[in-house]
């Protein structure tokens, strides 16, 4: 059963004893939790239990009864029921005890006459308190489920605007209705996305991403809302929330990102990236910046800037393709950093920063950064012999970069991977630095006649060492490895180009054309103008 805590304010203490008992006889449903003399005292209490109960004199030395209440009542807190025990049957006294809104009025005369008076009527009381309890559920629940469909409401609205010329009108109309000049005055965008590597739920539960968006809305609501702004709160698919504001006058408070990032931190547990784009008079259409705004894939990307006008937002979010040259320099760099763990941390910390730097002046496009990290990856996890869970975690990485949304976080992933492979391929199995070297230079260049004894000198390896490293590593023999490595390579060359096999064999590191075709034939089971042929053949089917 619910107990009810209750408090007992009563400046005489005989008349407070024999009231002491009268709530006490009803134990197993109120809890007598303090006792005062004085409305100060009474009020002290109050604030520090909080009770659903307050039982009080009206005249007592000092702070009256009705002092208190009129300091109770303007806590702010939640209101108790009071019961209000008097020797007095004027009737300015039970005016101002209603216009308290005390819950009962009663003589401590009657409640002498009749002990059980006061239990009878908090016990009473006590249902009504059961109905409010269950009345606020309901208000709440219907509270949040107009909320909840406000949400819904203002997100396809916007979506509509976004696919549909015709809706544009409509959305630029629901932004004015509540002042916000979008159509030719100065306003605010809050672009705000939820950091996923902070979130406790994938973001692609969409049930548990509704509830979080529900929290992220009425978080930025109350900040908009101290600010004095005119506001209007979008939250999006993929943990992404617009806020559109003016604000009635300039703010000498922290900048709004700062003050967002901070709120999501400490109410919902979770990191964001945030940045505040302003619109001045002499911009362009407003809508088109935002429809860019809404879909642009990597806004957080290589910046996170506090505020920024939007002009200058779409310049540093204009990507450009990753030169070939540059593309296969960063993968050796990357691929160095991961293969030697004995350099420095200094030294890794410089390589990551020159590469950040080069891809962030060049605008290099994200989805082209991802791929490379995972090319090096890859590229180094083919060099070692599958560990049991392998494949398995390239499948956790490639989802892992899907997730990522900025250059540093692609590449504190990569390096994590790379630290769990490696545990998982074990100390017998540990990658060989210089025969991944050795490795990657024969993926970049076939047409090199390598040699065995000549690799292995060139790192201090002795024949019998280097092959055995060499197996280890990749799983297969020196010779194994690169005839297979060609004969992929004639294959692509066969099918994607016009060259003669003769061209072809000279291109991936074979002495005369006899020897390519005997070893492509003894690898495939057919010549390679035959494979040529067939899979021209196999194309027009």
């Amino acid at each position: 059963m619910t107990t009810y805590n209750v408090i007992l304010v009563e400046d005489e203490i005989p008349a407070r004893t024999i009231f002491r008992q009268m709530i006490e006889q009803r134990s197993d449903l109120l809890s007598l939790v303090g006792e005062a003399e004085d409305g100060r005292d009474g009020l002290e209490l109050f604030l520090l239990h909080k009770p659903q109960f307050l039982v009080t004199d009206i005249t007592m030395p000092g702070m009256s009864g009705l002092e208190m209440l009129q300091e109770i009542e303007q806590s702010g807190l939640p209101q108790p029921q009071i019961v209000i025990l008097t020797c007095h049957q004027d009737f300015h006294y039970a005016q101002q005890a209603i216009q308290l809104k005390a819950a009962a009025y009663l003589l401590k005369d009657d409640c002498l006459t009749d002990p059980g008076l006061l239990a009878r009527t908090l016990t009473e009381l006590t249902s009504k308190l059961e109905s409010q309890d269950v009345t606020r559920v309901k208000q709440l629940e219907l509270e949040q489920k107009v909320r909840y469909n406000e949400i819904g409401i203002e997100q396809s609205l916007f979506l509509d605007m976004l696919r549909t010329p015709a809706a544009e009108a409509r959305w630029l109309e629901s932004l004015e209705q509540v002042r916000i000049p979008v159509t030719g005055g100065r306003f605010r965008l809050l672009l705000l996305e939820l950091d996923r590597s902070s979130l406790r739920f994938s973001i692609d539960q969409v049930e548990e991403l509704k509830l979080w968006q529900f929290a992220g809305v009425n978080v930025l609501r109350e900040l908009l809302d101290d600010l004095g702004a005119r506001h209007k709160v979008i939250a999006l698919d993929k943990g992404r929330f617009f806020a559109f504001y003016a604000e009635e006058r300039a703010t000498d408070t922290h900048p709004l990102p700062e003050q967002v990032q901070q709120s999501f931190a400490l109410y919902l547990k979770m990191n964001s990236f945030a940045v505040e784009c302003s619109f001045d008079q002499g911009d362009g259409s407003r809508s088109e910046y935002v429809k860019k705004l809404a879909s642009a894939p990597y806004p957080f990307f290589y910046h996170n800037v506090s505020s920024v006008s939007i002009s200058d937002w779409e310049s540093l979010n204009q990507f450009q393709h990753i030169p070939e040259s540059l593309s296969r320099f960063w993968m050796k760099v990357l691929k160095q950093a991961l293969l030697e763990p004995h350099r420095s941390a200094a030294t890794l910390e410089q390589e990551r920063t020159s590469f950040y730097r080069q891809a962030m002046e060049h605008g290099w496009d994200p989805e082209q950064i991802k791929s490379l990290y995972l090319r090096v990856f890859l590229d180094i996890s083919h060099f070692t012999p599958d560990a049991e869970g392998g494949a398995d975690l390239k499948a956790a990485f490639r989802k892992k970069l899907e997730q990522c949304q900025t250059f540093a976080s692609v590449h504190q992933s990569t390096f994590a991977y790379f630290r769990k492979l490696q545990q998982l391929q074990g100390d017998g199995n540990k990658i060989d630095a210089s025969i991944a070297r050795i490795i990657g230079r024969m993926h970049e260049d076939l047409s090199y006649p390598y040699k065995l004894e000549d690799l292995a000198a060139s790192i201090n390896y002795s024949v019998p060492y280097f092959s055995s490293m060499f197996k280890k590593t990749a799983g297969v023999s020196f010779i194994q490895y690169l005839t297979r490595q060609r004969i992929e390579k004639a294959k692509l060359l066969l099918l994607t180009t016009d060259q003669k096999t003769f061209e072809i064999a000279e291109a991936i590191g074979f002495e005369n054309y006899r020897s390519f075709n005997r070893i492509f034939k003894k690898e495939t089971g057919i010549t390679p103008s035959d494979y040529r042929r067939m899979s021209a053949v196999a194309e027009t089917l």
